[in-house]
């Protein structure tokens, strides 16, 4: 590890660590509502072996403080938000394509149940880093949208065994989840 540009990252996911490069680091400059005195953090991947659309946004500054966040476009492809002019200003924004979008999610034991969160988006400028968590003036997003797993299709089954596998890895115990698969 070099010191100079690099730090080592504690998770309780990765309670050993992981090194990230220090340009890396995503500074809320708008915090994450209710997180208002956590503003650095990064993103690591939650299974090296697959891809998936989720990834652990960790905290810097305290390394229990993680959420689980998703791709939108992966689950909801017409997915598509406003980015408003003094949102553009706070991250420095010259160019929508410059930034990229995640939701945060709430994986529950019942997979069918996991949801997240489209009407507070997270948006990072990919340029400097910077990001803001905001909220979706309209009805058109809901804060708790389920998942659009469909029981007994087989059209979702790999969908639904990557949140299991997700689910797995973050500790999420779902005792009927060999009913589901």
């Amino acid at each position: 590890m070099n010191g100079e540009n690099e730090i080592l990252v504690r998770s309780i996911y990765y309670p050993d660590g992981v090194t990230v490069e220090k340009s890396k680091i995503i500074e809320f400059v708008k915090p994450i509502l209710g997180f208002n005195s956590y503003k650095k953090f990064c993103i690591l991947n939650i299974n090296k072996e697959e891809n998936i659309p989720f990834f652990i946004l960790q905290s810097i500054e305290d390394e229990k403080l993680c959420f689980i966040i998703a791709d939108p476009n992966f689950f909801f492809k017409d997915y598509s938000i406003p980015i408003l002019e003094e949102e553009k200003e706070i991250l420095c924004l010259s160019a929508k394509e410059k930034a990229i979008i995640f939701v945060i999610m709430t994986a529950c034991p019942d997979l069918y149940l996991s949801t997240v969160n489209l009407k507070g988006p997270i948006i990072i400028n990919t340029k400097n880093n910077k990001a803001i968590q905001t909220v979706l003036n309209n009805d058109m997003y809901s804060a708790k949208q389920k998942l659009p797993i469909v029981k007994n299709s087989s059209d979702s089954r790999s969908d639904l065994q990557r949140v299991s596998k997700l689910t797995d890895s973050i500790g999420v115990e779902n005792k009927n989840k060999s009913d589901m698969l």
